[in-house]
């Protein structure tokens, strides 16, 4: 299992100005990435950013595999 931390203050400001029922998505997403963060989209081969989308919240984030945690860069909302 993977732990969840913020990546950055603009991932903390953006989380802040979700809704609730956005914010109740995002937890969603959250328990997925602790499990298995790495299906997520690559944002290149050779790096280790990813963005998970889902329901009209899109999360970027950094896998960090030998510390087993996910750092949270960015939280957007996106058309649905």
């Amino acid at each position: 299992m993977y732990a969840i931390r913020m990546g950055s203050d603009i991932a903390e400001a953006q989380i802040d100005d979700l809704s609730d029922p956005e914010v109740d998505v995002l937890l969603d997403i959250y328990e997925v990435l602790r499990l298995t963060p790495d299906n997520g989209r690559e944002l290149s081969q050779t790096g280790n950013m990813y963005v998970w989308d889902y329901k009209g919240i899109s999360v970027t984030y950094v896998l960090l595999g030998q510390q087993r945690e996910v750092a949270v860069l960015r939280v957007d909302r996106f058309p649905i």
